[in-house]
């Protein structure tokens, strides 16, 4: 395709309302391909099926472009079947699931139920990217917990299904993170609270600073309940240097309350 093309097809996009066109074109070069008219078409297919946002979709899987919209009401409707109450909003978060075949998802959660996930549905409708892993990342995720020193993985994951979208190297660094810090038994710690690992490291490590400077014990429970506050009270309490409990309590508390910290 000569510059000039590409320029008014970017042009084009733009008016449609993606942000970043020569970014979205960089890096699937297929949307090029597609006339303006075929995807100003399928944008509107898209949001009469009830999707909200076609370009922040179009965006994320170009190949949407190429899907038949009666494919598209069926895979919703599969999905119902299988007891997904929203799958529209399954299909916004991981657009990839659009090319799952309806045998296929059926196979995963059989699968699932076999790995000892009682409820496979529950946890696709909390963490929808679990349909595009295979199961033997599933199974490998398992042994890798284990390995780590988790007692019960499968629990773990049944109660934090987002911990199957981290890898092994991440988990480790973690828990090595709070070892550094002074925990004791970090995995003990993630047993009791899982969501812990869903936290990037870089708060983790703040989050453990501060509660390390206190002069106050059961540091495990404050970590667990400081590092699900909102960001912004955390980094002030950080700038404030605080170190007593009590301190953090009460901005915490005027932070809930709309207080300029």
């Amino acid at each position: 395709m000569r510059a000039a093309k590409i320029r008014g097809k970017i042009a084009e996009l733009r008016e449609l309302g993606f942000a970043e066109p020569v970014k979205t074109a960089a890096s699937s070069q297929a949307i090029l391909d597609y006339t303006i008219t075929h995807i100003r078409s399928r944008m509107t297919d898209l949001r009469e099926l009830g999707f909200h946002d076609p370009v922040k979709m179009i965006t994320s899987s170009p190949t949407i472009l190429d899907y038949r919209m009666d494919g598209i009401r069926s895979k919703i409707s599969n999905l119902r079947e299988f007891g997904f109450a929203d799958p529209i909003q399954m299909i916004t978060s991981i657009p990839e699931i659009l090319s799952l075949a309806a045998g296929n998802i059926a196979k995963k959660i059989d699968e699932l139920r076999e790995l000892g996930f009682a409820d496979p549905v529950k946890m696709i409708r909390s963490n929808p990217a679990i349909l595009t892993f295979s199961i033997d990342n599933i199974r490998l995720k398992i042994v890798d917990l284990r390995k780590l020193g988790f007692k019960d993985p499968v629990k773990m994951i049944r109660s934090v299904p987002t911990i199957l979208n981290l890898a092994a190297d991440n988990i480790r660094g973690k828990i090595t993170d709070l070892l550094d810090l002074g925990f004791v038994d970090p995995v003990k710690m993630i047993t009791w609270n899982p969501v812990i690992l869903t936290y990037a490291r870089e708060r983790l490590l703040l989050c453990g600073r501060i509660v390390t400077r206190l002069q106050d014990d059961e540091r495990n429970q404050k970590f667990t309940w400081l590092i699900k506050q909102p960001r912004t009270i955390i980094d002030a309490i950080e700038a404030t240097q605080l170190r007593t409990w009590s301190e953090i309590r009460a901005m915490i508390a005027a932070g809930r309350k709309g207080v300029k910290l």
